[in-house]
């Protein structure tokens, strides 16, 4: 492109461009935004706009005043957009406005509810590799929470996956040197769905860290919060707080502390354990749809919703914590009409912690303000009631001199703000009338000027005794004065000649020529006006940013801790029993998700004992579609559950503190990384060996299924025996069922009960101590809708290769592959048998043995 025949606007666009790297630039023109060039085609090509052409340089537009949906759409595409604004008007002679980049928008910096899920937190996760580990740093900008950790150096690709899968960032910041020359972490990244953004070596300097990070809050160390001048997560703090800077372009004053990650503090739970307990997210699209989420979440705020989500990725592992949870869901579930007005009033409130983050980034509405004043007012009403009990919960976030000026704030707010205010600015219906005089005489000029004009002609008319004085106006002299000569005499020195007509004069004088002015200007001054006295608004309210995140935390957490007690309520929980002591002990347990997709009271509920000493692994047997990995699951959710300090579906619980939570269930391949089914359950077996302890639990099911038989028992037997020498508290599912011969001292034989009624298998799903006598393949396969020839050939194939292949039991354990046409022992049958050795003959009459053997023939006609 040839610089010297480049039109002074499209020099501005070409030099603010070369400051971006990957972002389209959105380059404000009138009411427009223009994307050029190579923007343009990409922009329209997402956007599905028009591509035209001008001097042979490709452009589109969109209107400025949409750009919110097309911003949106373009951050859903894996894009960035800068955003380009007129800031002065030309001036000395300059032919073109001068123009600034004010604003980078990415996936991770967002705050405006238009580009953020409401029940999410969007999280921008910083990445830098360090010789003593991984160092993290996280920010959800939308309500300031920003948190530094060093990851183990000895597992911190699992940390680093465990941590991503808790998180699901929006987007993710590295360092590009560690990407390029770490293979492993490169793979890591590349696994990654969402945006990654690589950012240069010194970004990642800890010394500048830890100058950005101490400039930010002004002080003069970081002792406070925990970080001496070269720690290690200092590297990705600094990194992410100065892209946050750069990008935003405001003072993120809703960034007022940063946290550093306790170790020990919450449950070790990697990768592979929160995709498959589903969490979250369930396993097939990927939704919170039947995940562990979706079955507790009773809140009626979103910032509840989003506090929820955090705590159930980050359950507590300290006793004195959880209860302190756990006795606030207990005093919200008997306090039920309380439970049901705290209900009613924050589900009125709106957003306090995002609102305050646009707030403290100059981009909230007037609607924002008057928002937030109502949330203050929501805090006076709740304290209203219980005064004494809400005092000890409220003071953890705010003190009474904050809330005292909280109260002062929305009196502010509300003094200044219209009622009915809309949620974008809108000139003239946002600053209520009496609130400022001088707004109000200028409105009232703008509105009345004509009445003011007449006014004026009249005070005119009689003090200086002209009966006939004529208000006109043209384009040349303005406003005028038309007088008939006949009254000239009387005109007074002060009046001006203007004009001179054949039967009138025409004047003017300064107090008209003040009004005209007045008038003239009155709309924009009065629209000025109540401009400046909306930012000075905005100004104030951001100095109370700090207690204004707290109150939004304290809505936050007041309602996820209603919201536990509320499913407590509606589903029958029970309050566990958090002891120190190293077991576990469940009754009448059941799945907290499954159940609720069940008609009530259909779940079979089913115990666990797992004590101190002794029979710490239980072996479990049955059949497919038993319920063996619904079992597994509803025993480690129950566990999760009770660590966050809710109620638990369950008649009884007594859960023993555990520091790690294990599942390894199903896997998949993962081509993508070139990783097998196999491989990536060996991967993930092989973490939970190297990492488990005496405290922890793990779930693991199905364990070397994805090879030869032969190895795979093999290896099941050798993680089993592991597993029990490390006395992990374990609940193992196996279709091997040669296992139960082995040394079943230190093991809990348990297996899922199975019935056989007119040659038909039905689960049910109750678990019982003992060993399944077969795997039901067959009877699953054909349950399944296999062509009955297949099942057949199955069949006689079964018969002619493994009729020999049966073992022995204590417990008298029958064929391990029983025919699935032929019937085992009945259960029917042996009641039929019970019923007549039990008959009382000598003592009944012949009444009752008839009706006896009218029973039986039933029973008998069932067996058909």
């Amino acid at each position: 492109m040839d610089e010297k025949k480049l039109t002074p606007m499209m020099a501005q666009y070409l030099a603010l461009k070369e400051t971006l790297q990957d972002e389209i630039l959105f380059f404000r023109l009138g009411d427009f935004y223009e994307m050029f060039l190579e923007d343009a085609k990409v922009a329209s090509s997402i956007l599905n706009l028009t591509l035209t052409s001008r001097n042979g340089i490709p452009m589109c537009g969109i209107p400025y005043h949409a750009a919110t949906n097309y911003i949106k759409r373009l951050l859903d595409a894996g894009k960035k957009v800068a955003i380009c604004e007129q800031t002065e008007l030309p001036a000395g002679g300059k032919s073109i406005a001068k123009r600034e980049i004010v604003q980078i928008i990415t996936p991770g910096t967002v705050v405006e509810d238009e580009f953020l899920d409401s029940l999410s937190n969007n999280y921008l996760l910083a990445i830098s590799l360090l010789k003593e580990g991984v160092a993290v740093a996280y920010c959800e900008l939308s309500s300031g929470l920003f948190k530094l950790q060093l990851l183990p150096l000895e597992s911190r690709f699992d940390s680093l996956r465990a941590l991503i899968e808790e998180l699901h960032p929006r987007e993710v910041l590295i360092n590009e040197e560690n990407y390029f020359n770490n293979s492993s972490f490169k793979g890591v990244i590349d696994n990654l769905n969402t945006m990654v953004t690589r950012l240069p070596l010194w970004y990642f300097s800890i010394k500048e860290g830890f100058n950005r990070l101490r400039s930010h809050l002004e002080t003069h160390s970081l002792k406070q919060f925990g970080f001496q001048e070269g720690d290690g997560e200092l590297s990705a703090g600094g990194a992410l707080l100065y892209y946050l800077q750069e990008t935003s372009q405001s003072s993120l004053s809703q960034i007022t502390t940063f946290i550093r990650g306790e170790e020990g503090r919450y449950l070790l739970i990697d990768e592979a354990t929160r995709r498959n307990l589903e969490l979250v997210r369930n396993l097939q699209d990927n939704s919170v749809k039947g995940s562990l989420f979706s079955a507790l979440d009773q809140t009626v705020t979103s910032g509840g919703a989003r506090l929820l989500n955090r705590w159930i990725a980050s359950p507590l592992a300290r006793k004195e914590e959880i209860l302190e949870r756990q006795g606030w869901v207990t005093w919200f579930l008997e306090e039920g009409s309380e439970r049901s007005r705290v209900r009613s009033l924050l589900g009125k409130s709106r957003d306090v912690s995002r609102l305050t983050s646009r707030v403290a980034m100059s981009r909230a509405t007037p609607q924002d303000l008057y928002a937030i004043a109502n949330s203050v007012a929501t805090l006076r009403e709740l304290t209203e009631e219980h005064t004494a009990t809400y005092a000890s919960f409220i003071e953890e976030y705010l003190s009474d001199e904050e809330i005292e000026t909280l109260v002062k704030l929305e009196d502010q707010l509300k003094g200044a703000l219209r009622e009915d205010v809309s949620g974008l600015y809108a000139a003239g219906k946002v600053i209520k009338e009496g609130y400022n005089s001088e707004l109000d005489r200028l409105r009232d000029l703008s509105q009345k000027g004509s009445e003011k004009l007449e006014e004026y002609i009249e005070s005119l008319k009689g003090e200086n005794e002209i009966p006939t004085i004529k208000l006109g106006h043209n384009k040349i002299i303005g406003y005028y004065l038309e007088i008939p000569k006949i009254h000239t005499p009387k005109v007074p020195d002060w009046f001006y000649r203007k004009q001179t007509l054949v039967n009138a004069e025409r004047y003017t004088t300064e107090e008209l020529v003040a009004l005209e002015g007045e008038i003239n200007s009155a709309g924009e001054l009065c629209d000025n006006l109540e401009r400046s006295l909306f930012e000075e608004l905005l100004t104030l309210t951001a100095t109370y940013t700090a207690p204004l995140l707290e109150l939004g935390e304290l809505f936050n957490t007041l309602d996820v801790l209603q919201a536990l007690a509320h499913g407590a309520h509606l589903y029958n929980y029970t309050r566990p029993e958090i002891v120190d002591e190293d077991l576990l002990e469940i009754v009448e347990g059941r799945h907290p998700v499954v159940e609720q997709f069940l008609p009530l009271g259909k779940f079979v509920a089913n115990p666990l004992t797992i004590g101190e000493e002794g029979d710490r692994f239980c072996l479990i047997t049955g059949p497919n579609m038993a319920g063996k990995s619904t079992y597994l699951r509803q025993n480690a959710l129950i566990v999760l559950m009770a660590h966050l300090g809710s109620y638990v579906p369950a008649t009884k619980a007594t859960i023993g503190l555990i520091d790690k939570l294990f599942c390894r269930v199903g896997s998949s391949d993962n081509i993508a990384r070139g990783e097998s089914t196999f491989l990536i359950e060996m991967q993930e077996t092989a973490f939970i060996l190297q990492t488990a302890t005496r405290r922890s639990l793990a779930i693991m099911d199905e364990i070397g299924r994805g090879t030869s038989t032969q190895d795979g028992m093999s290896l099941a037997y050798a993680v089993m025996e592991s597993l029990i020498e490390q006395g992990v508290k374990t609940l193992f599912a196996t279709h091997y069922h040669e296992l139960t011969m082995l040394d079943t001292s230190n093991i809990q034989l348990l297996t899922l009960a199975v019935a056989e009624v007119k040659r038909k298998i039905v689960f049910l799903k109750r678990v019982q101590e003992g060993v399944a006598d077969s795997s039901y393949g067959l009877h699953v396969a054909k349950m399944a809708g296999v062509p009955s020839d297949v099942v057949k050939r199955a069949a006689i194939f079964q018969k002619q290769h493994f009729a020999d292949y049966t073992f022995s039991h204590d417990q008298g354990q029958l064929d391990l592959f029983t025919d699935v046409f032929e019937s085992s022992t009945n259960p029917i049958v042996e009641e039929l048998l019970n019923r007549l050795k039990s008959f009382p003959t000598e003592e009944s009459t012949p009444l009752q043995a008839l009706n006896l053997v009218e029973e039986l023939q039933k029973m008998v006609d069932e067996l058909d």
